[in-house]
């Protein structure tokens, strides 16, 4: 399994759209460099994740520990077991242990048993490197050589005989492997019956035995994002991203396990700038180009705020959907610290910011991306919605069964979707385009032209800052918001609407901010 995939300068492959969305759409099959894939529902994605094997808690606790020697104890001692790592063991590096420690964590806020670290060899996981093996790394099941007690272990490749295990960044594919491997740890297996091995030709083609097996929803992947179409780009280097945390299918899994965590970010949490979320890889104003997914279980306004960055962004709050979050160009002195890191870990010369180079290709991708946005959005049956030209594309999920009430947007032209909450959307700086879905919404177009969409949901939504000949009221989707039949009045401060042609108003929008104009809506044919 490769795991740097360089950017190309030729610019993106043309797939798209939310494979789960398809599946609830009706479509069964997904075509990738001429072979098809079925599309799975969520239990089949279940049945493929789950290895069937898991920890026993003991008073709801799993343990976790790091083997620190001198030598390796127990029955990987025994001369008749075969295990192969005691040849060339030794401890993970205080930077190893702190990597391990933050997808310990990642998991932890997962599920309802807690995951504690403790000392000494007898915890359920125990850490550990070895230069014995050909991969990256590899982990016993809970279940595996249970006898032997060494179910769950995780065993790493030492950095001296593969450098990426000491890439441990919030993009590094070191840290990736680790909570990859604490997957296993707790019962996770591949989603398809592969491994790393010399008889194995290690392509999606090849191994996926359904269509969402990508890195794009699953870290227990091995194939990259791009093969279910999601563009994650590190741009300090010109590299695809590698998961950050769990993603999608891994959350949907792991708590069908165990159960989900309840008390994880209960009170109004925010995501992105300004964030109280807990952890460096929600906090967007450090972790500039995301590939994660957002777990959160509850708080009546929890937020996704982009505020900070000055390229568009898509955020789409349903549970299960996929944004496009992420920052623009990097500077050169940040993309030249970036790759100087690489090059010092590696060992190999990985050059310096070039100003052409990188511009070209994120435009290519931003172009790349606006479209798939645009195609989605008819695929989907939404308003089209042009010119949201984001560096990133399905990068950030929202798990199923999570609710994220707000959505902040930057200074560009953002397209902000609610859900079925009662949701606060903001565009803040730039033309954008605001939908909130079921839920009485509040919607700030902020600055710019903004666009407000709706449609006949049986919600009374408000714009709080309409600005009569700047904005637009979108009822294009409104069967019955026609002509003679969409009034505004001035004295309730009220866009009213008769969809039915009776004489009776059902559907409303509240205004604050000018009145508004004839001209001001865009209606159904």
């Amino acid at each position: 399994m490769s795991i740097v995939q360089r950017v190309g300068s030729g610019g993106p492959s043309p797939t798209d759209y939310n494979l789960d969305t398809l599946y609830g759409l009706g479509y069964r099959t997904y075509t990738v460099n001429g072979v098809a894939k079925p599309i799975i529902g969520l239990q089949g994605v279940i049945s493929h994740i789950d290895s069937g094997t898991s920890i026993t808690t003991h008073n709801g606790v799993i343990t976790y520990s790091f083997l620190d020697g001198p030598h390796t104890i127990g029955q990987y001692n025994n001369p008749h077991n075969g295990f192969s790592e005691p040849g060339g063991y030794s401890p993970l590096s205080p930077a190893e242990q702190a990597a391990a420690r933050e997808s310990m964590h990642l998991w932890d806020d997962l599920i309802a048993p807690s995951i504690q670290e403790t000392n000494g060899n007898g915890a359920d996981i125990v850490f550990a490197n070895t230069t014995t093996g050909p991969a990256q790394g590899w982990t016993y099941y809970p279940s595996e050589h249970r006898y032997e007690k060494i179910g769950s272990d995780v065993w790493t490749a030492d950095p001296t005989e593969n450098w990426s295990n000491d890439w441990l960044d919030s993009q590094g594919y070191g840290a990736t492997t680790l909570t990859h491997e604490s997957g296993h740890a707790l019962g996770l297996s591949h989603p398809g019956a592969y491994n790393f091995g010399p008889n194995f030709s290690a392509t999606y083609e090849n191994g996926a035995e359904y269509a969402q097996d990508s890195q794009q929803y699953s870290i227990m992947s091995y194939w990259s994002a791009t093969k279910t179409g999601a563009r994650a780009v590190n741009w300090d280097a010109l590299l695809y991203s590698n998961p950050q945390t769990p993603m999608l299918h891994d959350i949907l899994t792991i708590q069908a396990k165990y159960g989900a965590d309840p008390t994880t970010r209960t009170g109004d949490t925010t995501y992105g700038f300004n964030s109280n979320a807990g952890d460096n890889l929600f906090d967007f104003s450090q972790n500039h180009y995301p590939m994660l997914a957002i777990y959160d279980a509850g708080g009546s306004h929890d937020k996704i705020d982009l505020s900070g960055f000055t390229v568009s962004q898509f955020v789409d709050l349903h549970p299960g959907s996929f944004s496009s979050i992420g920052a623009g160009m990097p500077s050169a002195a940040e993309a030249n610290a970036y790759l100087a890191n690489l090059t010092a870990i590696s060992g190999e010369d990985w050059g310096t910011f070039d100003q052409a180079t990188w511009a070209g290709t994120m435009a290519s991708f931003q172009n790349a991306n606006a479209n798939s946005i645009a195609n989605d959005l008819a695929l989907y049956g939404q308003t089209p919605v042009t010119g949201v030209t984001t560096t990133e594309y399905q990068n950030v999920a929202i798990a199923y069964g999570t609710i994220i009430e707000d959505a902040t947007g930057g200074s560009a032209r953002d397209l902000l979707w609610g859900n079925d909450v009662a949701n606060v959307l903001n565009g803040m700086g730039g033309d954008d385009v605001l939908k909130g879905f079921g839920g009485n919404d509040t919607l700030y177009g902020g600055a710019g032209n903004d666009l407000f969409v709706f449609a006949k949901d049986g919600s009374t939504d408000t714009i709080a800052d309409f600005q009569t000949g700047a904005d637009k009221i979108d009822l294009r989707t409104v069967a019955g918001a026609t002509a003679g039949y969409v009034t505004y009045d001035a004295a309730h401060h009220q866009v009213q609407i008769d969809t039915n042609h009776d004489g009776t108003f059902d559907m409303f929008i509240n205004i604050q901010g000018t009145a508004v104009a004839p001209t001001d809506f865009l209606l159904h044919p």
